[in-house]
């Protein structure tokens, strides 16, 4: 190869060759950087990859070092000294380096995409950790730099929910989520008036579920994680087994935080939403919004809308209905009534049949219910039983039992000599009105057959009502995800008596053994 024909000594240098001459000389050797950043340019994946790794190790030395100490006063460059002037060009390289990573979140290649993330963030505590720029008494968190992450994410055209996953365990830092929730709120505002693509929406709410606020703010925690100080939780822990008490470094403002999400929220239900995004609004609100919101019964009209539309947005809108009936006095009579009408064969197959059985167990928990509603809601339990899926026997049995436990009036019901079959029963299924059910009247005899269950472990759960109830409750979450295959392997495990009799008689053929009808009546064509 001629002389003209060789590449630059640079490029002929190895990544690993270039970090150790950087390292070994910060200043003489800064044009390595320039090197490095040139190599964001190549076509091909592996070197940007490198290139990526390269510079998040350059500039986490330069900020441990603190080699970036801005001239203060904005000093001109013709009066700055020598090291100034190279303190200024080493933040604007950085800067320069920070702006080709949000670029790179747009690549092609979706490793380039997730590396040049997981710098970006891991530069962020390094900044944090070494702040450029500190003023006294202010948290050192680099705002404008997330501000600028999250408005690449939440963007109108690209789907970039793979990346917003990768930023999930980071958002269950206190300091992280804080001013990552002040960002999305500035993007909303920007929104405002705006078209709103669908894109834009699914970015946005990936972001909304995971921002978990702890009520009352951050002395809530009994372990508080920080992405600037992550052994904060260990040295907390460690304080208060000595009886110790520090200051943390960060103290969430949790009223300008729930006012936050209030704004967010105010104008995310102006939006048209998908029906994914209902009902992925419906499952968040009651949960993560409604309790920092300072008036949740503002979104009275959004669950009354959704609730009287029946099928999986009424059951998902349950539980924020009856949030704003325990807890902010909505008056709403046919709450229960309209529960009771869910209770129908089809809600087995729904798919939000274990939300459903969760928040009905809480729905019944109350123990001013009037006796008459809990023995209606128990007896339609008990029915169901009879066309229920094998799977969701147990789930009813226990759920039933629980009921008997936690109303000890209703044990009257488990024995009722008058009540023995669906012909003799006096409750009437057809009725919608509880009052007039006559379930207090009736007994548990859809429970008692299911002990001739062909599964065993059916039988013995419905034997309870021949025993004494126990002082505990089950706990109904074990049981509302049972599924066929776990009914399969419970089987597989049973052990069973050898030499079991299978037949008196071996079989000479399909259609040809002892005493049989069909081989009489049937033939093989």
């Amino acid at each position: 190869m001629s002389d003209n024909n060789k590449p630059p000594a640079a490029s002929r240098r190895t990544m690993k060759l270039l970090l150790k001459q950087y390292k070994d000389n910060r200043v003489k050797n800064a044009n390595i950087i320039v090197d490095v950043m040139q190599r964001l340019e190549s076509n091909e994946s592996g070197s940007i990859t490198s290139a990526i790794t390269g510079l998040h190790q350059i500039f986490t030395m330069v900020l441990i070092h603190e080699d970036i100490q801005l001239p203060r006063d904005n000093l001109p460059e013709s009066v700055q000294s020598a090291s100034e002037k190279f303190s200024t060009w080493l933040f604007a390289r950085y800067t320069e380096t920070h702006n080709r990573m949000l670029e790179l979140l747009g690549h092609k290649e979706q490793g380039v995409q997730e590396l040049a993330l997981c710098c970006i963030v891991k530069l962020l505590q390094s900044e944090g950790q070494h702040p450029i720029k500190t003023t006294p008494g202010i948290y050192p968190f680099p705002i404008e730099r997330l501000e600028a992450l999250v408005s690449a994410l939440v963007v109108d055209s690209v789907d970039n929910q793979h990346l917003i996953t990768l930023l999930f365990e980071y958002l269950e830092c206190q300091d992280f989520m804080y001013y990552s929730l002040m960002a999305v709120n500035r993007i909303v505002k920007a929104h405002k008036g705006k078209d709103i693509t669908e894109v834009y929406m699914n970015n946005l709410f990936l972001f909304l579920e995971q921002f978990s606020l702890p009520e009352g703010g951050s002395s809530k925690l009994l372990i508080q994680k920080l992405l600037l100080y992550p052994d904060s939780d260990e040295k907390v822990q460690e304080e208060e087994s000595t009886c110790e008490k520090k200051t943390s470094p960060f103290t969430l403002p949790y009223e300008q935080t729930s006012q936050c999400l209030g704004d967010i929220w105010e104008e995310v239900m102006k939006y048209s939403l998908t029906p994914d995004l209902h009902r992925r609004s419906l499952i968040l609100l009651p949960d993560k919004v409604m309790p920092h919101l300072k008036q949740p019964v503002q979104l009275t009209g959004f669950f009354m809308e959704s609730y009287n539309r029946g099928g999986g947005l009424s059951l998902l809108a349950l539980q924020g209905v009856f949030v704003l009936i325990s807890k902010h006095n909505l008056d709403y009579p046919d709450f229960y009534t309209k529960v009771y009408a869910m209770l129908e064969p089809t809600i087995f197959h729904a798919r939000y049949r274990p939300r459903f059985f969760m928040l009905l167990d809480r729905f019944l928990a109350s123990s001013y219910l009037p006796e008459y509603m809990v023995a209606s809601f128990t007896k339609r339990l008990s029915r169901l039983c009879l066309v229920a899926p094998t799977p969701c026997l147990i789930l009813l049995i226990k759920f039933i039992a629980n009921l008997l436990i936690r109303f000890p009036g209703l044990r009257k019901m488990i024995h009722n000599p008058h009540a023995t079959s669906v012909e003799r029963d006096p409750f009437d299924a057809d009725e919608s009105d509880m009052s007039k059910t006559h379930a207090s009247e009736s007994s548990l005899w859809e429970v008692a057959s299911l002990q001739q269950h062909t599964l065993p472990y059916v039988a013995k759960a419905a034997s309870f009502i021949n025993r004494n109830l126990p002082i505990m409750e089950y706990n109904i979450g074990e049981y509302v995800e049972s599924t066929y295959e776990e009914i399969f392997e419970r089987n597989c495990k049973l052990t069973v008596k050898e030499n079991v009799p299978t037949t008196f008689h071996k079989p000479k053929g399909l259609f040809e053994y002892h005493c049989d009808q069909m081989s009489q009546d049937w033939s093989m064509v």
